[in-house]
């Protein structure tokens, strides 16, 4: 189907030239009654024609080009637009708590990251980002001064072996880590700030008793979970340490195996047979190093061991055999509970595996599943004690907010009205509704053939990163 406008003008011009190739004239057959009707019809179109053959045969429109990009260009002091409520930032600390200072760099060294986003791509911070920035950043520098205080009030200190291992997990699968913070509008000190506040939590929480699970506890989650792990098949509990074949680009995701969401290089015969033997020359190296007395297998796994359960000190979780690959499978199911098995290899690489359960067909006992069980209620005290800690510290602390008066009225809510609020224990029901489907423990995610972590296993428990 031709464009009108397009084709049609290019038609016609042709047309009019063939017409004046012919003298332009109609045949001198056609009798004169004819003539004067066809010279009525002709004429309007012939008028038609020759606007077209103008348009079609001479030059193309010439787009102009755009004017005046500079007033579209961000204004000095960003932020401030007609219309907003905003003040200028105070000069001095942004906050005071229980006497001690916030400094303005430290405020400024996130805030201006936020506002670079919006530079960078020629655009002013609407009125609304900014007072969100503002607020968000004060409140977050004003908490993390007050858990730095009550932790050293109670003489309590976050663990910066948790703290080390949260940062390698977090840089773990991104290709350029200063592109992600800048992204994100944060520094490596303000992210590693948010790690500790976090640490800071637990370790306070910790003292006051407040994470500990009861025996009562368990075996009320128990028998809630039980039937989710009912299979009629045996089951076996593992870790292993993983050595990749092959050079290895680093997957996208952090939770998906390398070798799975991105293969290295495929390499010739020659290369393929090289990586094979040195990745072999290391599985057996690694094994006399974990078999040998008193060697700690865990720490091994984290040191050495490639993917995401290497975090875990190797532990894949329990498993039906389908659920991994068949040569993992076959050696995994023969081993004793204590047992370290020489390099098995599969597709992914040569594994050295220790078996750490092992249980027939049907329920699982309690005892399989208490660790997990304890992981997952004290991951939910946690997260319920960091709300409730939250607001009694802030309302413990004499804090001083220099930010708050910059920000103007509240604004105004939209398309809120008319929806109906859900009730605390409806809301509570619904996540318990939500965590009883997803009760289990971890995948066994690096070696699995047919799965891809999904299922009882994968689900867990767990918070996420502010």
């Amino acid at each position: 189907m031709q464009r009108a406008g397009f084709a049609g003008p290019h038609w016609v011009c042709l047309l009019s030239a063939h017409r004046e190739s012919a003298g332009g004239r109609p045949s001198r057959l056609v009798a004169a009654d004819k003539w004067s009707v066809m010279r009525r019809i002709y004429t309007p179109i012939f008028l038609i024609s020759s606007f077209l053959v103008s348009t079609a045969c001479g030059n193309p429109p010439t787009p102009e080009k755009a004017k005046d990009l500079e007033k579209i260009q961000p204004k000095e002091g960003a932020g401030a637009d007609s219309g907003s409520s905003l003040t200028a930032l105070p000069t001095g600390p942004v906050a005071t708590v229980g006497g001690v200072e916030i400094p303005q760099a430290t405020f400024r060294e996130i805030y201006d990251l936020k506002v670079k986003k919006y530079a960078d791509r020629g655009r002013e911070i609407p009125a609304s980002a900014d007072r969100r920035y503002r607020k968000s950043i004060v409140d977050r520098l004003i908490y993390h001064e007050v858990l730095k205080q009550e932790a050293e009030k109670l003489g309590v200190k976050y663990d910066e072996a948790a703290l080390k291992e949260r940062e390698e997990q977090q840089k773990r699968g991104i290709r350029d880590w200063d592109k992600h913070l800048e992204r994100r509008g944060e520094t490596e000190a303000s992210l590693r700030e948010m790690y500790i506040a976090e640490l800071r939590e637990k370790a306070i929480l910790d003292k006051s008793g407040k994470l500990k699970v009861t025996p009562e506890e368990i075996e009320e989650d128990y028998q809630k979970i039980k039937g989710n792990w009912k299979s009629d098949q045996p089951r076996v509990r593992a870790s292993h340490i993983l050595i990749p074949i092959g050079p290895q680009k680093v997957a996208l995701d952090p939770h998906v195996e390398p070798g799975t969401a991105e293969k290295g290089p495929e390499g010739t015969d020659e290369e393929k047979a090289k990586w094979e033997a040195e990745a072999k020359a290391k599985a057996d190296e690694l094994y006399k190093a974990a078999s040998a007395a008193g060697a700690d297998f865990a720490a091994i796994a984290k040191d050495k061991s490639t993917g995401p359960s290497a975090a875990k000190g190797g532990d894949i979780g329990i498993f039906t055999a389908d659920r991994m690959a068949q040569e993992f499978s076959d050696v995994a199911f023969k081993m004793n509970i204590g047992e370290i098995s020489q390099p098995v290899k599969t597709k992914f690489g040569f594994h050295i595996i220790k078996l750490s359960g092992k249980w027939p067909a049907g329920e699982l006992p309690k005892e399989a599943l208490e660790d997990q069980i304890v992981s997952r209620l004290e991951q939910r005290k946690l997260h319920q004690g960091r709300r409730e800690l939250k607001d009694e510290l802030l309302a413990k602390y004499t804090v001083v907010d220099n930010i708050a008066p910059t920000l103007g009225p509240e604004p105004e809510k939209k398309g809120g009205a008319g929806r109906k609020a859900l009730d605390p224990a409806d809301r509570k029901a619904a996540m318990e509704k939500r965590r009883a489907a997803a009760d289990g423990a971890d995948a066994a995610d690096e070696p699995d053939a047919k799965a891809d972590g999904e299922g009882p296993e994968a689900k867990a428990d767990g918070d996420e990163p502010e």
